[in-house]
Formats: structure tokens, sequence, C-alpha cells
């Protein structure tokens, strides 16, 4: 049995024309991007996953889901349509309290601050784009560089995606950035390896999954002095 949606459907040439924009709309300084995940590395739970099983308002077929990847275009469509019709100011106040709830995981904020006063920091999630921005708007978190998915909102309740970040295109936007500036990964799994994988440096945070980056550490601090040393070698050799 298949999935069948019954909202406009979303094709994956209109969603890559979408992202373009989002890619374009990014407010960037200098020549260095560091782009982070979201979920399970700057917050210790799956946020954005947590905040959808609480709101949605069809039962999720977990068949449905296997068949069609969890982590694929289709499946996160498939995911999101089972929010569809949720009234916008409920949805609201859920995912807003669950992301006020929801602790930093430890030392992440003060990483984030201290990373976005020298370097452009993006954030990439196949979660929606407005549960990371209800938490990282606590640190004046810029939401045009944060590229996630995205619903429409049609008379007040939430409707079809707009767009839809699978772990495959995670590496598109790194490879698109990498015509202008040179790019620092930092991510934890498997879903992050498209990213990590096309990134000039990549970073994993006590990641069980072998090689999956270029370094592998285990605090905040670490990855603040990989930046630092990346950095002084990428302008000794772009001088």
């Amino acid at each position: 049995m298949g999935f069948i949606d019954s909202s406009p459907m979303l094709d994956k040439e209109t969603n890559l024309k979408t992202l373009d924009e989002r890619i374009s709309d990014l407010e960037l300084e200098g020549n260095i991007v560091i782009s982070f995940d979201f979920d399970e590395l700057l917050v210790p739970i799956h946020l954005t996953r947590e905040v959808g099983a609480k709101v949605q308002i069809k039962p999720k077929d977990n068949k449905i889901l296997e068949e069609l990847g969890a982590d694929s275009f289709e499946g996160i469509k498939y995911l999101n349509s089972l929010r569809y019709g949720l009234d916008l100011n409920k949805y609201t106040q859920i995912r807003d309290n669950m992301a006020k709830e929801t602790p930093w995981t430890t030392g992440f904020d003060y990483l984030l601050k201290d990373l976005m006063k020298d370097y452009s920091v993006i954030i990439i999630s196949s979660g929606m784009k407005d549960i990371c921005n209800a938490k990282l708007k606590e640190i004046d978190f810029n939401p045009k560089n944060i590229i996630g998915g995205e619903l429409k909102i049609e008379d007040n309740k939430l409707s079809e995606p707009n767009l839809i970040i699978s772990d495959k295109v995670k590496g598109y936007i790194v490879n698109k950035l990498q015509k202008d500036y040179t790019v620092i990964g930092v991510g934890h799994s498997i879903g992050d390896k498209p990213m990590l994988d096309e990134a000039d440096m990549s970073i994993s945070v006590n990641s069980k999954i072998p090689n999956l980056a270029q370094y592998n550490v285990k605090s905040p601090k670490e990855i603040l002095d990989i930046v630092k040393d990346i950095v002084v070698t990428y302008r000794i050799f772009s001088s």
C-alpha cells in the first residue's frame, strides 16, 4: 500500500527551485560558513519529530513510512500530511511550549553564540524550520540562516508542504555554497552524511558511526578549537 497525497502535489523540481531561493536568501558574511544539524545535536532530543508526533491529527502508518523511507522526500511528505488541517494557533502553542521546555545540549548555545561573532553559521535540518527557530530565537539566531521544512498556512490551518529537506539535499546545499565559501559541516548521525561528505571540513559529535567525519569530538569546546585551527589554515593557504 503506497501513500496517496490528496493535496496539490509538491514535486522534486519545484522543491529544488524553492530550496535555491532559500539558499540565495541566506545572510552570510566572510568566507567561512559553518553548517550545523539541529535535532539530537543542538538539543538532546529529536525535537522536530516529537513536535510532529504531538500535533499529528491522523494516525501514522508505519508500513507506508517504511516503504517510503522516513528520511526521503516522499517519507517526509507523508509525515507532513498527518498534520494537514491542524489549527495554527494550537500548533504554535504546542511547538513553542515544547521548544521552551527542551534544554540545549550542554554548551551548544554558548558555542553558537561564540561562532556567530566571527563566522557565518547556518542550520540545515530535515525537520521543520519554524520548530528549529522556536528554539534558536533564544540566542537571537537569524531565521534566514535556518534551512528546514516549511508548510503552507491556509485559513489559519497547516496545509501542504512548501519545502522539504531530505537528507540527500543537505549535501546539495553545501555544494551550492562552496562556489563562494569554505564550508565546515557539523553533525552526528548517518542522516548528516551527505552534508558532511560535501563539506570542505567535517566534524561529528559523539558519533558511533565510523568515518562519518574528518574529526569526531565529544564537546563544544573541541569544535571551537578545530574551527579556529581550520580557519587559520584556510587563511594561510588563501593568502
